[in-house]
């Protein structure tokens, strides 16, 4: 009872935490996987699928009345207000001396009820923001459907990506809880409406986690004809470097090799042929997928 109690809490935390300023980071359906297979999911969505979601978002800010503006800046704050709760609560859950670490924490009758009392507001909150995001979903399936194409590539890379990094035995796993969520994908759970709607459009972009700190760049940049991408390999394995749009569509493969050792390289941009706008290199190494923007003007 104790251990089922706990796990609720740790969802309620994982889904306020979702519903506010973390919720990109959690929507990756990665049970089953290793921790570089996470690591690699979460760089490849900061650094690829987020930005586009996000510019969706935009588009549809001016879409929305000011009173539903209001509304939602102070769902958002109430959803903090929530999780900021659930954290404190599941702190008073810790005993106060050392304890094993298989060991769960017995609930006192009170601890049970501030928990029940956090799950009913938490629920009660998500139906508010369903009923205000049923005027808007027509206008958020649109804008998802213009960008289609991209999530069918999101698709294919993350699949690679988990491929990639996870073992034989991971990926039967991944299969089984595929089977389980299917519809659950990433680029789904992006688009729904509740999700879509209450994305703080106006806010920073979340700091970039370790694992997805840079390690390549382009130089000069806006680019001239000598511009040089530089990247770092960090585990001796595969590389390919490919050349995409604004959209993020693949105009070329710049590099690919079946193995590099760990080191730092250049290439020559050769950015001659292209128009004035802006685009990306994809890295993709065995240590992840990196994207390095660059404008040519």
């Amino acid at each position: 009872m104790q251990t089922k109690l706990i796990t609720k809490l740790g969802l309620l935390l994982a889904v306020l935490f979702t519903s506010f300023t973390g919720w990109a980071q959690a929507t990756q359906n990665t049970q089953g996987t290793s921790r570089p297979a996470r690591r690699a999911v979460q760089a490849y969505v900061q650094q690829n699928v987020l930005p586009v979601v996000r510019q969706q978002r935009q588009k549809l800010e001016p879409q929305l009345s000011s009173s539903d503006k209001a509304q939602l800046a102070v769902y958002r704050s109430q959803f903090q207000e929530l999780r900021q709760r659930g954290k404190a609560l599941r702190q008073s859950f810790r005993p106060a001396g050392p304890a094993p670490q298989s060991q769960r924490p017995e609930l006192t009758e009170t601890q049970k009820q501030q928990l029940q009392k956090l799950q009913d507001e938490n629920k009660a909150l998500q139906r508010e923001v369903a009923k205000l995001a049923q005027k808007y979903e027509g206008d958020i399936a649109r804008l998802s459907q213009e960008i289609q194409p991209q999530k069918e590539k999101w698709a294919t890379d993350l699949k690679a990506l988990l491929l990639q990094n996870t073992t034989p035995e991971q990926q039967e796993k991944m299969k089984h809880f595929g089977r389980k969520g299917r519809r659950n994908s990433a680029t789904a759970r992006f688009f729904r409406p509740s999700t879509f709607l209450l994305m703080n459009p106006t806010a920073p972009a979340a700091p970039a986690s370790r694992a997805a700190e840079s390690s390549s760049s382009v130089y000069p940049n806006p680019v001239t004809p000598t511009s040089q991408l530089s990247y770092e390999v960090k585990k001796a394995g595969p590389v390919s470097i490919e050349l995409l749009d604004s959209r993020g569509n693949t105009l070329r493969t710049v590099a690919q090799e079946a193995k590099k050792e760990k080191g730092t390289y250049t290439v020559p941009a050769n950015l001659s042929d292209l128009a004035n706008g802006i685009y990306y290199f994809k890295i993709v190494t065995k240590s992840g997928t990196e994207t390095r923007r660059f404008v040519k003007e």
